[in-house]
């Protein structure tokens, strides 16, 4: 049988089997995460028990998608694990061929590691290919941002009151996914600039920096941005969203992450360029 649990749902034995089977497959845990107790009825967990043990399972997350400025409905998928001694019973297949029943005709997305791409074929995905925003910009600066620890309360408000998306391709229900990315990828990345009510999580590698996300109470261009930003030896700004809503004008190329493959079911909808945000993906 095959048993759902969303965010309202969830308890510290739930928290302990997912966590078991995370460790058990990805050598990952949620631990610090479910900490948060972020999670409401927009996530899912879709999993099948044998004997009190959970033996596969997968999350989808209902996402409030804004593509070319409209809300669509999408389910993004992640966390797809079956433990070894139960693999090659279809147990992946069955709960993913329930969750489609469930929600026949509601698009999907995933990123999916490079052993499971002829899986996910099965069930009406294809890859599709991201491009990564960048500008070629010169920056040496002191600047005056101000770094965060990630347990400011500050943190969590910013996520709360983001008020500013791109109107190609963003979500406005992100809240939970980018508190997974804060605590898991970047909680060391995060800066404010007061002046401007912002957020930005943003890491330099050699004469690249890398800006994560932007996440503004009130509209603000990249212009206003600049003098505040405190990197330096830097010659090539990249974003990993599309930067169109900060009035900057940006190039596009090639974006892979080793064994990290998207894939759609359905249809984004748009005819131009894009990457999906790294902070709302699972």
């Amino acid at each position: 049988m095959i048993t759902m649990t969303n965010g309202s749902m969830l308890t510290k034995e739930f928290d302990k089997q997912i966590n078991d089977l995370m460790l058990n497959c990805l050598d990952f845990s949620f631990d610090k995460f479910h900490g948060k107790g972020v999670w409401n009825d927009d996530y899912e967990r879709y999993s099948i028990f044998d004997n009190g043990i959970m033996a596969a399972s997968i999350s989808a997350y209902k996402m409030k998608m804004l593509i070319n400025g409209e809300q669509k409905n999408f389910l993004q998928l992640g966390a797809v694990a079956t433990r070894e001694e139960y693999r090659g019973n279809g147990l992946s297949r069955n709960i993913m061929e329930h969750i489609f029943t469930k929600y026949p005709d509601i698009p999907a997305f995933l990123h999916g590691g490079n052993s499971v791409l002829n899986f996910y074929p099965k069930f009406g995905f294809r890859p599709f290919e991201e491009k990564q925003p960048y500008i070629e910009y010169k920056l040496d600066n002191e600047g005056d941002m101000i770094r965060l620890n990630i347990n400011d309360p500050k943190v969590d408000m910013y996520l709360k009151e983001r008020n500013q998306y791109s109107k190609v391709i963003d979500c406005k229900n992100q809240y939970a996914i980018n508190w997974f990315h804060l605590i898991y990828r970047h909680p060391n990345d995060i800066y404010e600039i007061p002046q401007l009510d912002l957020m930005m999580i943003a890491k330099q590698r050699g004469n690249k920096l890398t800006i994560f996300d932007i996440v503004a109470k009130r509209n603000v261009t990249f212009k206003e941005i600049v003098p505040h930003l405190s990197f330096q030896g830097i010659d090539t700004i990249q974003f990993a969203f599309i930067p169109d809503w900060l009035g900057v004008e940006y190039s596009m190329k090639e974006y892979k992450i080793d064994d990290c493959n998207p894939f759609l079911k359905g249809s984004f909808g748009i005819k131009e360029e894009f990457m999906v945000p790294s902070f709302i993906t699972t």
